[in-house]
């Protein structure tokens, strides 16, 4: 009886500790160490387009890029130099999605 006590006491520790587990997991997704300089990617702005379809400006170290994001697969649009992306507001409100697109598609290369 001891030992089935024991077990179940064991599955309910283990089954209390996968929220914690998780929870931990997701807060150190956006962990950077101290020093650890900017991130290679960075999402600049993104637009949902429909359901599962968005387009997305991110910075990469030089470039930005205008790319196309399905369920199926992710299509480079455009690049931008990255200077023509606005800086971003220092408040929390996003950056306006259409001005930052209009900027970065208007002055990528011309053909």
């Amino acid at each position: 009886m001891a030992s089935t006590a024991w077990s179940l006491l064991m599955l309910l520790l283990v089954l209390a500790l996968i929220p914690l587990v998780l929870w931990t997991l997701k807060r150190l997704q956006n962990f950077q160490p101290p020093g650890g300089g900017p991130r290679a990617l960075e999402v600049a702005a993104q637009l949902a387009l429909g359901a599962r379809e968005r387009v997305v400006l991110v910075r990469v170290p030089g470039k930005l890029l205008v790319l196309g994001v399905t369920a199926q697969q992710v299509t480079l649009l455009a690049e931008a130099d990255p200077a023509s992306l606005p800086a971003a507001p220092a408040g929390p409100a996003a950056p306006d999605f259409a001005a930052l697109l209009r900027g970065a598609i208007g002055r990528g290369k011309q053909p």
